[in-house]
């Protein structure tokens, strides 16, 4: 996809060496917009990128980064500055999550997690939505969870650092009307990906509530297009997420603990 004035559109993804990221990309590429890819491995990125794009593997843009690391974010937005490269959707996938009881888990992979969903997403939005705005056009998608609409047990923080980051897409969504520049979050529930498949308490779960890195990513992509503000994935989780309004939290409280208590 180019530009009218004839520039080739390129696309940021965070996390983009596997999973949900990796087939982000796919499917931005597939909208003939460039990928720049961003993962903390070189040899995983051009892997991606061969797998994205075939035999044209190097017209993706790899750029090796540690999103847990306080400088990164910076440095890819210097990086790509440096080489004339504008970014006009910028996708923030990058996540970590750590399972266990709240105290159980240690703090330096409490304040890694919040880093990475929070720190980092926020810093990548704030730099890049600057040139946007100055160009009154562009796109961020920011990946948060259906655990985002109630507390989580046993993955306390991560459930906490998406609800952050759907608040965050939310509140962009009205300041920016009008700007040209659009931000979405895109909330998957149970996905087949790496990250998934390394919690030993999904092993059971029922195939109907689990979905494909690739619809999951392809509605995210078609959402953000459109400039939506949020979209949760697949009929299951649109309802789970609708129905958490519908009935008081501590309900919702009670019931997520729980259900957390019997898969432990």
């Amino acid at each position: 996809m180019d530009t009218p004035s004839g520039r080739k559109k390129h696309a940021l993804i965070t996390g983009a060496s596997s999973g949900i990221g990796k087939e982000i990309a796919k499917a931005l590429a597939a909208e003939a917009y460039q990928p720049i890819l961003v993962g903390r491995h070189r040899d995983t990125l051009e892997q991606a990128a061969h797998e994205i794009l075939g035999e044209r593997g190097a017209d993706a843009i790899i750029c090796p980064a540690d999103l847990s690391e306080a400088d990164a974010p910076q440095a890819i937005f210097d990086h790509l500055q440096e080489r004339d490269i504008a970014v006009d959707l910028l996708v923030n996938n990058a996540g970590l999550v750590f399972e266990g009881e709240f105290a159980a888990i240690a703090l330096r992979d409490h304040l890694q997690l919040l880093h990475v969903n929070v720190v980092a997403l926020t810093a990548m939005t704030r730099l890049f939505i600057e040139p946007m705005l100055r160009r009154a056009d562009g796109r961020i998608l920011n990946v948060a969870s259906v655990a985002a609409f109630a507390p989580v047990p046993t993955v306390a923080a991560y459930a906490a650092s998406k609800a952050y980051v759907l608040s965050l897409t939310e509140s962009m969504a009205e300041e920016l009307k009008g700007t040209g520049v659009t931000v979405t979050a895109l909330c998957p529930g149970f996905t087949d990906t790496p990250m998934m498949h390394r919690s030993p308490r999904t092993e059971h779960l029922p195939a109907a509530i689990v979905m494909d890195a690739e619809s999951v990513a392809k509605q995210g992509v078609a959402a953000c297009l459109a400039g939506d503000t949020v979209c949760v994935a697949g009929i299951y989780n649109s309802l789970l997420a609708r129905g958490v309004h519908l009935v008081p939290r501590e309900v919702t409280r009670t019931v997520a603990g729980y259900m957390a208590r019997q898969l432990r």
